[in-house]
């Protein structure tokens, strides 16, 4: 590759958290930055309440070509900002278009895949329609782009899933210079047959893409994604699973797998256990502000077990989870167990406004810390002075060191901190009752003292700005004992990834992508942090059982030894993991991509 080649990143998920996608773009761009440097740029769709979070806009634009090219897109009445986007140890510079186009010229762009790639976008669908638009505004962009550079400048634009990439079929159409790379890290019939055919991991080979994209009522989406995919110069994946299926869906072979990464690897040792002591006390500053009002929770004989992800409810393994916590609860009631486990679900669903009981319950939680200190701080001084005056070798009666100022308040406090009822399961109020609710409402999951499972729904992400717990999602998963993560359908696995990286041990399963490399590197028999369920050939009832198992097995060695589990990886797998050393394979691909973009040049 020439040195000064521009790369375009374009994902969905630029600005605009939705699952994966976003960690993966994130975790990268420091990687991308050092190698590219201003060469690199980052693309994705304009939502405005998204994008105040963490995106800057600049006014002025100081390359004369995209500035051109901006200006240009501009002109026709599209929306297009240019600026930065603000990540914690990045700041790539990025385009954020608005993906709305006016009627006739969306109707134009769907004649046009028709037309040239047989790809019917007749039926009504508010997504396709969002998909073609920003596929159509950035087709206009790095046309003009392109033709406002040198004949000798090379363009690479690497797209993300299906709905980045409704660009690629027109490019490829009209011959842009362009080299094109596309990373699948999904495919959309394998999110949708996964949960709904049965043993789909053993026979995904054998399906007929058009008949079942029908069935479910995507054919225009797969067949879009089909077009992309099968244009595009380069075509990669995360995982075996995702491999086989783009053969089995798109009739296309990848050119290469390569693993989803992270920037920095965490520390080791006694930094690990640090940080999960310091994160986990703010945890327990939590529960205890949403539990105490109604009973006592003895957080030192608490567990905090989570899962996370996309809402998927079977494809993330949300069921079988419930059941096993359901199943967990029942065991530990039957043994008499002291232990308590606290179940966070940390999952995006629609939802008005964080609950005011949860709100009011940690502001008080605060304010009686803040009063214990203040009668701490007057009580010292006082017996201090009595314990050094004369007679003072008896202890003290407590109840005479405070005045009734301090009685008063402490009572008033304390009155305000009791609550009558439950704690809440949801900390906000949702939109709508989902599997969730109504699996924790039939179940007894209800956070009754005498359950000794506590479930706790947090249907949003967690950002140290706006969390309830004073965390930011990594920060979270450092201060829990174990994540939970026996996925359906996962051909990568950002989540159980990012906590066994970050200290915390995980049970996934054999149908995700890491479950299955881990598995590679890991013997079977090994008492090792990760535990890989047997969901591939296994049935749910069996599943759940063994994830039941394997979590009692967990809080009864922590209630029998007090013991507190850290989980590390040799320096060889964590190696693996990160983008450095994963960036020099992509950096293959894109000369494979500009290879095929002009073979007769004979440049790479």
């Amino acid at each position: 590759m020439k040195p000064d080649t521009l790369l375009f990143e374009i994902a969905w998920e630029v600005c605009n958290q939705i699952g994966g996608i976003f960690t993966y773009i994130k975790s990268k761009v420091p990687t991308m930055l050092d190698t590219y440097g201003d060469n690199y740029m980052a693309i994705g769709p304009y939502f405005p309440e998204k994008a105040k979070l963490d995106f800057r806009p600049v006014r002025e634009i100081e390359n004369i070509p995209l500035a051109e090219a901006v200006q240009y897109v501009r002109s026709l009445g599209y929306e297009i900002h240019y600026g930065y986007w603000l990540l914690e140890e990045a700041r790539p510079k990025v385009l954020l278009i608005s993906p709305v186009v006016g009627l006739e010229h969306l109707n134009d762009a769907k004649a046009k895949l028709w037309q040239n790639h047989a790809v019917s976008t007749i039926e009504h669908d508010p997504l396709i329609d969002q998909v073609i638009a920003f596929g159509e505004i950035t087709r206009i962009f790095l046309t003009t782009f392109i033709d406002n550079l040198e004949i000798c400048q090379d363009v690479i634009a690497h797209y993300h899933e299906w709905m980045s990439a409704g660009s690629i079929p027109g490019l490829m159409h009209e011959k842009v210079r362009l080299a094109t790379v596309f990373t699948a890290h999904a495919t959309l019939l394998g999110r949708y047959l996964s949960p709904n055919e049965e043993h789909y991991c053993l026979q995904s080979r054998t399906y007929n893409w058009q008949q079942k994209s029908r069935q479910y009522g995507i054919e225009s989406r797969v067949a879009l994604e089909r077009a992309a995919v099968r244009s595009a110069h380069t075509l990669v994946a995360n995982s075996e699973i995702t491999s086989r299926e783009c053969e089995a869906f798109f009739e296309r072979t990848p050119d290469n797998v390569i693993r989803s990464g992270i920037h920095r690897k965490p520390g080791v040792g006694h930094e690990v256990f640090e940080q999960h002591l310091a994160h986990r006390s703010k945890i327990d500053a939590f529960v205890k502000a949403l539990f105490s009002p109604s009973y006592q929770v003895k957080t030192e004989k608490t567990l905090y077990f989570f899962t996370s992800g996309r809402y998927e409810y079977r494809n993330k393994g949300f069921n079988i989870t419930l059941e096993s916590i359901a199943r967990l609860n029942q065991e530990l009631i039957r043994r008499k167990s002291e232990l308590t486990v606290v179940f966070f679900i940390i999952s995006k669903k629609p939802f008005h406004n964080i609950r005011p009981d949860v709100l009011e319950s940690r502001q008080r939680f605060q304010d009686l810390q803040k009063i214990c200190k203040s009668i701490s701080a007057k009580i010292g001084p006082r017996m201090y002075s009595n314990v050094t005056s004369t007679g003072g070798h008896k202890l003290p009666d407590l109840n005479e060191l405070i005045d009734d100022d301090l009685q008063m308040t402490w009572r008033q406090a304390l009155a305000n901190f009791k609550r009558e009822g439950l704690p809440p399961v949801v900390t906000h109020h949702l939109d709508s009752a989902d599997e969730v609710t109504d699996f924790c409402e039939r179940n007894g999951l209800n956070n009754d003292a005498h359950n000794r499972v506590k479930v706790i729904y947090h249907p949003d992400f967690i950002e140290r700005a706006t969390s309830l717990f004073s965390l930011d999602y990594l920060e979270f998963v450092r201060g829990c004992h174990l994540g939970i993560f026996p996925s359906l359908y996962e051909p990568w696995g950002y989540a159980p990834m990012e906590t066994i990286m970050h200290g915390t041990p995980v049970i996934t399963s054999d149908l995700s992508g890491f479950g299955r490399y881990m598995r590679t590197i890991i013997p079977s028999d090994a008492d090792h942090e990760v535990k890989i369920l047997n969901r591939r050939h296994q049935t749910e009832e069996q599943a759940i059982a063994q994830l039941t198992q394997t979590m009692c097995d967990f809080a009864e060695a922590f209630e029998k030894d007090q013991y507190v589990p850290r989980a590390s990886l040799p320096k060889q797998v964590m190696d693996t993991f990160c983008w450095s050393e994963l960036q020099q394979r992509y950096h293959e691909n894109y000369k494979l991509a500009l290879m095929r973009y002009q073979p007769v040049a004979d440049l790479y």
